[in-house]
């Protein structure tokens, strides 16, 4: 009987500790969470600013233009890649590195590949994207401000609009013309879109503000 009990008691007190060890993981998770800090892409460049820590810088890559299918959202893609174990198959996805169009980004920018960093805001713990503004609303904190880009209207593929730095800057070695995922100035179309305040034609702006 004796010896029943302490088996019973050594189950209890081993339960016991897998309970405290799971709370103690939960709190842990949960701070994490409540301190945590957003992180935000900044497209065109390889660096943050003075506010932000870089986590990592990449290349933009994403959905080719004159893609069908495939994902709209570009990705910032890491330079120190570590592959797995997995091998291609007939049917799979495709993601393509990216390019400038035209001379909209700056002189000499067309068919430059185009660079990105992943930032951590040092102080600010919200971080937004203001299309048509380069400034920040009042409060707010700039990070980083250009003009807004998406893949042509006349192209296949549909893509999310990012907000690309203003100074861009290139990957190296990167200037021949692959026509992969490809950024275009946006332009503003008066009609239901309102003109004023919005200027029929007119490149619009972004920013990218933290708090």
């Amino acid at each position: 009987m004796e010896s029943k009990l302490q088996d019973i008691m050594v189950e209890l007190n081993e339960g016991k500790h897998k309970v405290e060890q799971l709370t103690t993981q939960l709190n842990h998770q949960s701070t994490l969470i409540s301190d945590g800090k957003p992180t935000y892409i900044r497209w065109g460049t390889h660096s943050c600013n003075t506010n932000a820590t870089l986590i990592y810088s990449g290349q933009l890559g994403g959905t080719s233009h004159a893609s069908t299918g495939g994902a709209a959202n570009p990705l910032c893609m890491v330079h120190d890649v570590i592959w797995g174990s997995h091998q291609s198959e007939g049917n799979m996805a495709e993601i393509h590195g990216a390019e400038y169009q035209d001379n909209f980004w700056g002189t000499n920018t067309v068919n430059k590949d185009v660079p990105c960093a992943v930032c951590k805001p040092n102080t600010h713990s919200s971080v937004l994207m203001i299309p048509g503004r380069n400034q920040c609303l009042p409060g707010w904190t700039e990070e980083y401000h250009g003009y807004l880009s998406a893949n042509l209207v006349s192209h296949t593929h549909t893509q999310h609009y990012i907000c690309v730095d203003e100074k861009v800057e290139f990957l190296d070695g990167g200037t021949e013309s692959k026509n992969g995922f490809l950024l275009y100035g946006v332009r503003a179309q008066c009609g239901s879109l309102k003109c004023p305040p919005y200027i029929n034609g007119k490149p619009i702006t972004c920013v990218v503000c933290s708090q």
